[in-house]
């Protein structure tokens, strides 16, 4: 337990350097540990409890099954992102996206309303907070910019730039669901830019 708080800290501190020990030691209480190996839900669509979670480590996707039955994929995020439904979470609804585990994946998963309570009486874990908020309206804005502004290749490239590491531990056709293109597609640009490499 002592090397999970220790890696629970160290996310939190990279997210918002000003939290104290206390502070952490609060949001630690409020939420459990979990772990999960590949493909196991976190989190399913349906479910009417708003929780969050953080992931420590491995990786995640979330994701919506289209009218013809077919997984969509929302999000993929990686060790010390916080994630959930966010139109889940913030409006009177049940939740449509399933959140599953990409290999062997180590979560703190909490309820939302103990989190905004807990920010309430807590001046750093409401600065907490609001950076996770800004967090992911960043990282959805940018998904946004580029699915209109960039094609296949490019947004390809892209992730490879900002996280290779991470799209190693990604499956190809999880990637390939994310970019908006086919497996085979997604092969085809791999191969082209090893041969640019």
């Amino acid at each position: 337990m002592p090397n999970l708080k220790r890696q629970i800290s160290s996310i939190l501190k990279m997210t918002l350097p000003c939290l104290t020990n206390k502070d952490i030691e609060l949001f630690i209480k409020i939420g459990s540990y979990q772990k999960f190996e590949n493909k196991k839900n976190i989190l399913k669509s349906g479910t009417k409890s708003k929780k969050a979670f953080l992931i420590i480590t491995g990786a995640v996707r979330g994701f919506v099954m289209n009218d013809e039955g077919f997984e969509k994929n929302i999000v993929i995020r990686s060790q010390g992102i916080f994630t959930a439904d966010a139109r889940h979470l913030f409006n009177d609804e049940d939740s449509k996206m399933t959140f599953q585990a990409m290999g062997q994946t180590e979560i703190m998963l909490f309820n939302y309303a103990d989190f905004e309570k807990l920010a309430l009486e807590n001046t750093n874990i409401m600065l907490l907070h609001l950076q996770i908020l800004k967090d992911a309206v960043s990282i959805l804005t940018y998904r946004i910019e580029t699915l209109t502004t960039m094609n296949s290749e490019e947004r390809y490239l892209d992730l490879v730039k900002l996280n290779p590491a991470f799209l190693k531990k990604t499956y190809a056709k999880y990637l390939a669901n994310y970019l908006g293109i086919t497996p085979v597609s997604l092969s085809r640009i791999m191969n082209k830019v090893k041969i640019e490499s």
